[in-house]
């Protein structure tokens, strides 16, 4: 089970006072039969992405919720209102999945279910410890170092760049709600450890927050590209979909093959709720998006490489291909559950610790 502090239950609850509904205004006009469906995702242009896709169906009409914060966050507000679930499907990734699998909130996908699976990989669909598919893989994005080429006075290629006196006040840092603190991973790989032993990662983190080179803690995708477009920083550590907008403005050094550097891959997919009303019809909009076509239409838009085989990858997203050999020296797979377990121990580490220091 999912083990939740009243702090963390606090948190969820705030952050869904404030979760904005997305695309009622503006949207294509539906059939009036058209079946009304909730759905959870990021706002930017991973929102976009998925509104261009509804709009080229006329079954479902879809009631846009965007996260706020991490994926994880989410996870308190289904908790409190559990066993009566709020949204139709919820837009996460392996570490979020993990948690709704513990507390045994989702329906199982099949092929039967979901026809369009048979053309993803199946070794990168989440399942839980029967072996059931629990989660509907659409697409996979990276969380890595990044730099804007034309602004930075320094050329990054290693975390020791990261302290360079040129960048004071120039880096953007991800908040501890976001990417599930992998930023903090990578700083403890750097130094030895990893996210079974992270002394030596908030050592080092202790360090940069004392450097003065963060200007921005980030918390929404928002923060992100309004920071690295305005130039305010000039580089950080990101996620695929934050630097996609930027990427169609500025010229940007996407670090996923520096060694010393880490790169973390994500697969970015629908979980399905139990005890809703419109199952079949929340089934068949999820195959209708992981289509050969509606794949190929997300990764243009969306800024992550698509899963199913028979879709086009874009050239903008070759830096996510890796061979063997560069995904063994480049790409680290942490044990998610441990990320996932010790969020709450690592955010109030973060504020007793780092906070003060920014």
């Amino acid at each position: 089970m999912l083990h939740l502090t009243r702090r963390q239950t606090l948190r969820g609850a705030a952050a869904g006072a404030v979760t904005m509904l997305a695309g009622a205004l503006g949207a294509p006009r539906r059939a009036a039969a058209a079946t009304a469906i909730t759905a959870v995702e990021w706002g930017g242009d991973v929102v976009n992405a998925m509104k261009q896709i509804e709009a080229k169906q006329d079954k479902v009409q879809v009631n846009w919720v965007l996260h706020q914060g991490g994926s994880g966050a989410i996870l308190p507000k289904i908790k409190a209102t559990w066993p009566q679930a709020e949204y139709d499907y919820v837009a996460g990734w392996e570490g979020s999945f993990s948690g709704m699998i513990k507390e045994d909130w989702l329906v199982p996908v099949t092929v039967a279910t979901v026809p369009n699976l048979a053309n993803i990989p199946q070794k990168i669909i989440v399942k839980n410890a029967k072996g059931e598919w629990m989660a509907v893989p659409r697409a996979v994005g990276g969380i890595y170092f990044a730099y804007r080429k034309d602004i930075s006075p320094v050329e990054i290629k290693s975390i020791e760049d990261l302290f360079d006196p040129r960048l004071k006040g120039k880096i953007c840092w991800p908040g501890p709600t976001q990417s599930m603190m992998l930023q903090l991973v990578a700083l403890a790989l750097h130094a030895g450890g990893n996210e079974h032993n992270m002394d030596p990662g908030w050592d080092l983190m202790k360090k940069l927050a004392q450097s003065g080179n963060i200007g921005r803690i980030a918390v929404t995708d928002t923060d992100f590209t309004t920071s690295l477009t305005s130039g305010e920083t000039v580089g950080g550590f990101y996620s695929e979909p934050q630097l996609t907008a930027v990427a169609k403005s500025f010229p940007l050094v996407r670090l996923t093959k520096q060694e010393g550097l880490t790169t973390f891959l994500y697969q970015s997919g629908f979980a399905v709720f139990k005890n809703r009303p419109n199952l079949q019809p929340t089934l068949d909009f999820i195959n209708f998006c992981i289509s050969p076509e509606m794949s190929s239409l997300y990764a243009e838009v969306a800024g992550e490489a698509p899963l199913n085989v028979k879709a086009k990858t874009p050239d903008s997203l070759k830096h996510l291909a890796f061979t063997p050999e560069e995904f063994d020296k480049y790409v680290y797979v942490p044990d998610f559950n441990e990320v996932l377990t010790q969020q709450d121990a690592w955010t109030k580490r973060w504020e007793n610790e780092i906070a003060p220091l920014l």
